[in-house]
């Protein structure tokens, strides 16, 4: 790795990151719980079981990332667990959590909390999920109890990781729960999404804001560079324009204009207008890991197709090594919201042999301190991910942690990245490094 210092701000923040299903176990009032257990769901069949067993080894976790010496940590509350039933909180639950918060603050690491990364509560999910009128308000009667809990505590707050993941997968791929296959369907939980939001960012600014304190609140939006596949055909050039505008900006510009309308003629069209969402971030999150090159054939049964860069570098689930699209992306975020603060909420490798993480980290790093040097007011890095981790529908199978896990006895065991991340935090801030 490259010992030079890198060209961030000294105040630049490291980060990891982690979701409550991925790593918590035995979440069985949750939609995912119920989607494991279908078979052909999860590869491998495999189950989240006891995932990391990680409220019972959250101390070793602090250590570990003390040890790496970032100084925040974003997490995830679950929301199966702090509301099992409609209507009714579990105060033991809501207690953990505000324990693991008092914990990362007495340990120098400052939470960042996401109130929904993937999962519903059954009782929610069964009504619909991001369908459900309902679960604008129920999401914000979750977020004050959450924000009741841990008060002033916690600074930086995202309110829904990757929407459009969530839409992808599960109204359009089938590899998320609702399991749907109908891009026509998918205008209505955009919309609701949005509103959610908008509830949340509302409540958490009503409960906490005060003379001497103003929570910062955002999405962690998943970002994807769409070129396209054939630079000169008319129709490649034209669906990946669209799925630029609807999977990357949609959701965002609604946050900035209160208004979500695109087109993509035959197959989808949004037109809602939701004023209560207009100027609803403080920050922009974005989560980045690859590009797709775009093919579109519109007299054939498979009219879209996503293809790798020929001879590109690629990661264990074949998703095409491409830093220079982070660096595109947070560019072309300056320009559609000038000066708005900017956290790389995700950014990650799945490489179980441990190969390339280390090149990958940095090379994100230093597309990172292109843009802002540029001027552009990024604030930190998070990486994901801490351990190796359930994996949604990839199961067990894709390791993106800089700690291995032992599935028997649960510890934690680092991985030269480990050591390499930490080296690299502790040069940017000129300090020697260190071996694991």
């Amino acid at each position: 790795m490259n010992r030079t210092p890198l060209a961030l701000p000294k105040d630049f923040r490291f980060c990891v990151t982690t979701a409550s299903h991925q790593i918590e176990g035995n979440n069985t009032n949750s939609d995912w719980w119920a989607w494991e257990q279908i078979p052909g769901k999860i590869k491998n069949e495999h189950r989240s079981g006891r995932a990391t067993e990680a409220w019972n080894y959250f101390d070793d976790d602090i250590q570990n990332m003390k040890w790496l010496g970032v100084d925040t940590y974003r997490m995830s509350i679950e929301w199966a667990k702090v509301e099992p039933k409609e209507g009714q909180f579990d105060q033991n639950v809501l207690n953990e959590y505000l324990s693991q918060v008092d914990r990362l603050l007495a340990a120098g690491i400052e939470p960042m909390i996401t109130l929904y990364h993937f999962t519903f509560p059954l009782w929610v999910s069964n009504q619909g999920g991001w369908d459900w009128a309902g679960v604008t308000p129920a999401f914000a009667r979750f977020t004050e109890q959450v924000a009741k809990t841990l008060g002033t505590r916690v600074k930086i707050w995202c309110t829904l990781n990757e929407p459009m993941t969530v839409i992808a997968a599960g109204y359009i791929t089938e590899v998320f729960p609702p399991g749907r296959n109908n891009m026509a369907s998918i205008a209505l939980p955009m919309e609701n999404m949005v509103r959610a939001h908008a509830a949340a960012y509302h409540t958490l600014h009503r409960l906490l804001d005060s003379e001497t304190f103003k929570p910062e609140v955002g999405i962690a939006h998943h970002l994807r560079i769409f070129d396209p596949s054939r630079k000169n055909n008319f129709f490649d050039r034209y669906a990946s324009r669209k799925f630029d505008e609807i999977f990357n900006w949609a959701i965002p510009e609604a946050l900035k204009t209160g208004k979500m309308k695109f087109n993509m003629p035959f197959l989808v069209k949004a037109n809602a207008t939701i004023p209560e969402a207009i100027n609803t971030q403080d920050f922009f999150g974005i989560n980045y890991y690859s590009r797709d090159l775009i093919e579109m054939h519109p007299l054939q049964k498979e009219k879209l197709v996503r293809r790798v860069a020929e001879g590109s570098e690629v990661q264990d689930l074949g998703w095409e090594i491409y830093p220079e699209g982070l660096k595109r992306l947070i560019e072309a975020i300056a320009v559609r919201f000038p000066r708005m603060p900017i956290w790389v909420t995700e950014n990650g490798t799945a490489d179980s042999k441990d190969h390339g993480r280390s090149r990958y980290i940095e090379s994100h790093l230093v597309a990172i301190g292109e843009t802002i040097a540029k001027g552009i007011p990024v604030k930190g890095y998070c990486h994901w991910t801490l351990n190796d981790n359930f994996e949604w529908a990839e199961g067990w199978s894709a390791q993106f942690g800089l700690f291995e896990l032992d599935h028997q006895t649960f510890k934690r065991m680092p991985r030269k990245s480990a050591t390499d991340f930490r080296n690299l935090i502790q040069n940017h801030r000129g300090q020697v490094g260190g071996k694991a």
